[in-house]
């Protein structure tokens, strides 16, 4: 499911459960929003320094005086903003996770209400499976399994530590995560993420050993495209520029029209290979 479809799904769900959870609606309806302009506004800063740095690429030829650490500079940046995209497509990933599972549970509340039963149907919101979206507190009324972390509590967790730089913490997590749920729609992500905290580190051979083994396991992710391009770009970093043409013309030729393909079309001119 798209954040649009997501998007259409809760006024329609708004109508049809009106007295069951309207708190629990409201509050998706407001992530849902908060998730789309986000994004909006990412994808036009990635735009605008992708234009940019194309600019400074065509004046390089020129006898326009172009610095070199005007173009380092400014790839720095987009890497900053790719990294700033993937991360909010994963709040989108988990907006969608919720509205899912929130219309599996208004479905069961209305079949139960047909059949008359006396079992109350599960609340949205409170489930253990569902993942909350990064930066949301969870329900205080949400259920405790133990001693255990529930998912969402080990994923969030995990994803907090990534965002503050606790990046051994994160790995830890993460591998948690993708060890004990990997039938979960977030699995492929948690081990993308893993990819991405060693990148974060310098630890850029860790980083493709990491972004292989999520491919490998989860070749139909939504992942695929920039867990490849951040390979690309680890090849790079290790001055392993070959391997990192390579790699980046993949991306061009299987993610043709993606944000990720745009960005490496963009690295392979820098590097002077069109």
């Amino acid at each position: 499911m798209t954040i649009r479809h997501a998007s259409a799904l809760i006024p329609l769900l708004l109508l049809t459960t009106s007295c069951i959870m309207p708190d629990q609606l409201a509050e998706y309806q407001k992530q849902v929003s908060d998730v789309q302009a986000e994004l909006s506004s990412v994808k036009k800063s990635q735009a605008d320094i992708a234009k940019q740095l194309s600019d400074l690429e065509s004046r390089a030829g020129t006898d326009d005086p172009v610095k070199r650490s005007d173009i380092a500079d400014m790839t720095a940046r987009l890497d900053q903003v790719v990294r700033q995209t993937t991360a909010t497509s994963d709040k989108v990933d988990q907006v969608n996770t919720r509205v899912d599972r929130l219309s599996q549970d208004v479905q069961a509340a209305r079949d139960a209400s047909r059949r008359g039963s006396l079992i109350p149907a599960p609340t949205a919101g409170v489930d253990a499976a569902a993942p909350p979206v990064v930066g949301v507190v969870p329900s205080a009324s949400a259920p405790l399994t133990g001693s255990a972390p529930s998912p969402s509590t080990l994923y969030s967790s995990a994803y907090a530590d990534f965002s503050k730089g606790n990046y051994a913490l994160a790995i830890q997590g993460f591998e948690e995560y993708a060890e004990k749920y990997a039938d979960t729609e977030l699995a492929d992500n948690a081990m993308y993420w893993i990819g991405e905290c060693n990148f974060s580190q310098g630890s850029y051979r860790p980083a493709v050993d990491a972004f292989d083994a999520m491919l490998e396991k989860y070749p139909q992710s939504d992942k695929a495209a920039a867990a490849n391009l951040k390979k690309a770009l680890a090849f790079v970093q290790m001055n392993q520029i070959g391997q990192g043409i390579e790699q980046l013309r993949f991306v061009t030729s299987t993610y043709p029209g993606t944000d990720e393909a745009r960005i490496a079309g963009d690295r392979l001119s820098a590097l002077g290979k069109p």
